[in-house]
């Protein structure tokens, strides 16, 4: 377990102090899916495009979607991108300063997907939009396909990491998670210690987005909640969570079975971080550094059907 020990910076605390602030106001506390979309779109304004990358809206494979291309980039590795927001909230507008940044930290493109949501599109809809995209892009010729994700994007990505082991596909080069949220039964122990840490999110809006988006289905189905599943043969992996959210046991819970299944798990635990703190990547900096080393680690990946010999050691912090 790795933690970044150290004083948040004037930045970080201001900001986030303003989230728990005006959390009320944004939306936190309204059920209405409509209210909690319009919202997360207009807090994106708050943060700047990136400079020296191109954002290419576009239909992939049918689904809404947007390709973040940075100017210096090379197209041996590729990242497919599924946004946080509960499985009913979030895209690659809510995400776009996020998402430059982190394609320009690693040299590569991004495709972020707006898969289907919930309530419209409960379970298993997000997941064959998911399905659906990563398959498009194999058949495109993409090599090296690193799927990420942050929070309900990052359990996402482990919903379809485990939909294309069962199927027999080839699974992607790399996971980089996100505070994912892979426990939708909210039964960690975080839910309830961080719930007044947390600035943004609390157990009231979990329960809210897991009833929306399961759809009658058991939350413990592995599809759903993959903290319940088997990681056996899975790709490497990335993990980022701060250590003031919700949903941290969700990711150190996740990170032991993963080791448990022989799975390479990097694990960084940020010191007084929030939420998906990396979308406030370009107005804090330590959403600057944690993007700088998700882009460090994409650099690091290879393609799992190429010779052992060209592989790379990965060092084992969890």
């Amino acid at each position: 377990m790795e933690g970044q020990k150290r004083m948040n910076s004037l930045q970080s605390s201001t900001i986030q102090m303003m989230v728990k602030l005006f959390r009320k106001s944004l939306f936190i506390n309204k059920t209405e899916t409509y209210t909690h979309r319009i919202s997360f779109e207009r807090l994106a304004n708050f943060v700047k495009f990136p400079r020296f990358v191109d954002k290419e809206e576009l239909l992939y494979a049918g689904i809404p979607s947007a390709w973040f291309k940075p100017y210096k980039s090379s197209n041996d590795k590729v990242i497919l991108y599924l946004p946080g927001g509960g499985y009913c909230v979030g895209s690659y507008n809510t995400h776009k300063g996020m998402l430059g940044r982190m394609a320009r930290a690693a040299g590569h493109p991004i495709l972020a997907i707006n898969y289907r949501k919930a309530p419209e599109d409960p379970f298993p809809a997000a997941l064959e939009d998911a399905v659906k995209a990563y398959r498009q892009m194999v058949a495109d010729g993409w090599k090296n396909i690193i799927l990420a994700g942050d929070s309900a994007g990052g359990g996402l990505a482990l919903a379809t990491t485990m939909k294309l082991r069962d199927e027999g596909y080839t699974l992607p080069a790399a996971l980089v998670l996100i505070s994912p949220w892979t426990d939708l039964t909210s039964s960690g122990d975080s839910v309830t210690r961080k719930a007044e840490k947390d600035p943004l999110i609390g157990p009231e809006l979990l329960e809210v987005f897991a009833k929306k988006y399961c759809g009658g289905e058991d939350l413990k189905n592995p599809f759903i909640s993959p903290l319940f599943g088997d990681f056996t043969h899975f790709p490497p992996t990335l993990i980022q969570v701060g250590t003031e959210e919700v949903l941290l046991d969700d990711s150190t819970r996740l990170a032991k079975k993963m080791k448990q299944a022989g799975v390479m798990v990097e694990m960084e635990i940020w010191e007084g971080m929030m939420h998906v703190f990396h979308w406030m990547a370009g107005l804090i900096p330590e959403a600057n550094e944690a993007v700088k080393k998700i882009g460090s680690y994409i650099e690091r990946q290879y393609d799992p059907t190429e010779p052992a010999e060209k592989s790379y050691f990965h060092k084992e912090l969890y």
